[in-house]
């Protein structure tokens, strides 16, 4: 690193320069069935060195990895190449962040109590304690826990390190019917090891694998009329990010937002939950925390909307440098959304469609459409209930968005924290 930042202190044409290093400690376990094929330990380190031109009042950036066996001669070359390739990329001239006086937290997580060796194999018992079906497996499963340190490093003086916990468990569960075999691919993220928590999970995904293996197309015609539709989990968080759009300040700057600080986001006949929303650095169990951003912001929390009225704005240093803000937020890992009143068991009660797998949900910010084809969902007709597929749903944004209600369960994602269920009013079912 020394002689890195020797030879780019010396080297003309540089304006400024990043550099973003990651040291990652792992420990990974490989299944198949419920024989261990592999188990696998590693130590990297990542550099990641963007350097910064500034020409008639522009900047331009390029980035190159580096690594430390390279001698001086390469190091110059590196940058000349990317000296080269910035000069291509000027756009309006932005600072880089400055340093910051603050102490950086040592994360909230159970996954530095103990040594990975034994924490992975915690990790295995909770997964294989819910794979007791007979006719259902898990197929195959990965798992992978991560010690990250991160180093920023910049030309104004910035250099400020943190650490991050992560772990992962990839499953392909498996399920038996009538001589043929449906498998689904799930992917468990946390940051925080509860072993209640994975079992649970590996259960609901098992079953879920059942529920493909018996799902029958439904017809859509047959289909009494005001059907509720539920979205859960990654859909749901995909909608309160689309909210969230317009108060970025990349989307800002580009003059492509649709609503300001100000504006009611869900319109001003609101009949469903009012949106309050937070972008946050940390949220427990949420993986993508962490208190720095990738340009060395030191991140605060911010209330973004509070009954659906935006409050603020919120972005990356850069397009903040550009719209004139005093402290540009950075980039905010991780949103907070407060629950509603109405549990799943309510939202349940009259006729439903639950949309568990999509093949992928689209909702367009500009044109307002929203929907997708559905792989498997859950279908309540008013008298019994069964699992569906081949079907597609389809509405406009703008036109439900005041009238969707949020569950009182709730979810954490990565990136994301607040209602497990939505319920999507006046959706057309294709």
């Amino acid at each position: 690193m020394k002689k890195l930042l020797r030879v780019l202190n010396k080297s003309k044409g540089v304006s400024a320069y990043k550099i973003n290093v990651k040291e990652t400690e792992s420990c990974e376990l490989f299944y198949v069935g419920k024989k261990l094929e592999t188990n696998r330990a590693s130590n990297v380190i990542d550099y990641e060195v963007t350097i910064y031109v500034d020409k008639d009042e522009q900047r331009g950036n390029a980035s190159f990895t580096y690594y430390p066996y390279m001698d001086e001669k390469e190091i110059k070359e590196k940058i000349a190449d990317a000296i080269f390739s910035a000069g291509f990329t000027l756009n309006k001239f932005y600072e880089l962040p400055s340093p910051t006086e603050v102490e950086i937290k040592e994360p909230e997580t159970n996954l530095n109590k103990k040594s990975f060796n034994k924490l992975i194999k915690a990790v295995e018992k909770a997964v294989f304690k819910a794979d007791k079906y007979h006719d259902g497996y898990l197929s195959a499963t990965e798992i992978f826990l991560y010690k990250i340190k991160s180093r920023i490093v910049n030309s104004k003086g910035v250099d400020i390190s943190y650490l991050t916990y992560q772990g992962n468990i990839e499953t392909i569960p498996s399920w038996r019917r009538k001589g043929e075999e449906v498998e689904v691919y799930n992917m468990s993220k946390f940051s925080s090891f509860d072993p209640k928590e994975i079992a649970k999970e590996i259960k609901e995904v098992l079953l879920l694998a059942k529920d493909r293996s018996r799902a029958k197309k439904l017809n859509v015609k047959r289909l009494p009329e005001n059907v509720k539709i539920i979205i859960q989990d990654e859909e749901v968080e995909q909608v309160f990010r689309d909210f969230a759009m317009d108060l970025n300040y990349s989307l800002i700057y580009q003059k492509m937002n649709l609503k300001n600080v100000g504006d009611n986001l869900q319109g001003e006949d609101v009949s469903g939950d009012k949106l309050n929303l937070k972008a946050v650095p940390n949220y427990p169990n949420a993986m993508n925390s962490c208190p720095v951003d990738d340009d060395g912001v030191v991140l605060k929390e911010v209330e973004l909307v509070k009954d659906g009225v935006a409050l603020n704005t919120f972005g990356p240093y850069r397009f903040g440098y550009y719209l004139g803000v005093e402290k540009p937020t950075g980039n905010l890992p991780v949103m907070v959304v407060k629950e509603g009143k109405k549990t799943l068991e309510e939202m349940e009660r009259t006729p439903y469609i639950r949309c568990i797998r999509f093949s992928g949900m689209q909702l367009d910010h500009h044109s307002g459409f929203i929907g997708g084809e559905v792989r498997l969902g859950i279908y309540f007709d008013g008298k019994k209930t069964y699992p569906v597929t081949g079907f597609s749903i389809a509405g406009h944004f703008d036109k439900i968005k005041g009238k969707i209600v949020y569950s009182q369960e709730t979810a954490t994602r990565p990136g994301y924290h607040g209602p497990k269920y939505l319920e999507l009013p006046d959706m057309a079912i294709v």
